[in-house]
């Protein structure tokens, strides 16, 4: 797999927030976020401009495996980038990390626009599909990204994987503001996920802005009966790399 880079962690979003966690962030994406906030993905050096020189390259999942056995900890997340970009390699990392430690809780972290046999092992596969707010517009990625934002099948297959429960799904979306909850509606009418499953978080990727969003977006959430995440590690950190 192309790797990112490796680092242990707490869970900064979601349902999982605050759990300590292993992080594997994979290389490269296929979508390139730019917010109505101004901000890129908080991850630009795994799709705008993926850092392949700094980065750790590729890996085997064997000497990802053997990375994580030297923490103790039973909380996986891998994330990107876009992780389901390699659903075999994605497959064999989640089966080798389940052989090795049968208490290990892996959470993915995906735009939900692949999907593939690595479901089976995961525990929670965290979607964020990006909005309309997330499109670059003005740049010569804008109609990629427009037309490969949103898989509306798979993100039917994931959502009945929850209904079945075959698996659990929290839907992770970046506030900017209230156009975001109209299409949210949208999609969730389409897909059927539950209010109970949606997490907020304000778009950010600093203390201050999310700040500036904290407020509405936590207003919205109650609007709407969601759930509301911050970004613990921006808070913890800033926006750093290994943290």
């Amino acid at each position: 797999m192309k790797i990112s880079e490796l680092f242990y962690s707490v869970q900064g979003e979601g349902k999982r927030a605050g759990r300590p966690s292993f992080f594997i962030r994979t290389n490269h994406c296929n979508l390139r976020c730019s917010f109505t906030g101004g901000n890129l993905c908080d991850t630009p050096y795994t799709s705008w401009e993926p850092d392949d020189k700094r980065n750790i390259g590729e890996m085997s999942t064997d000497r990802i495996a053997e990375e994580y056995m030297n923490i103790r900890c039973n909380d996986v997340v891998i994330t990107g980038g876009e992780p389901a970009m390699y659903p075999e390699e994605l497959t064999k990392l989640c089966r080798k990390l389940k052989e090795l430690n049968e208490n290990v809780f892996i959470t993915i972290e995906t735009n939900g626009t692949f999907t593939g046999e690595f479901v089976k092992y995961a525990d929670l596969i965290s979607i964020s599909p990006k909005l309309r707010s997330s499109v670059p517009y003005g740049t010569e990625f804008e109609k990629m990204h427009s037309k490969n934002r949103i898989n509306s099948e798979t993100l039917k297959t994931f959502n009945s994987l929850k209904e079945n429960f075959l698996l659990d799904v929290q839907w992770k979306f970046v506030y900017t503001g209230p156009d975001d909850i109209a299409e949210i509606r949208e999609l969730q009418s389409e897909t059927g996920f539950q209010d109970s499953d949606i997490y907020l978080m304000p778009e950010g990727i600093t203390a201050d802005d999310l700040k500036k969003k904290r407020a509405e977006t936590i207003e919205a959430c109650k609007e709407g009966n969601f759930n509301y995440t911050d970004r613990l590690h921006i808070l913890a950190w800033g926006n750093k790399r290994g943290v």
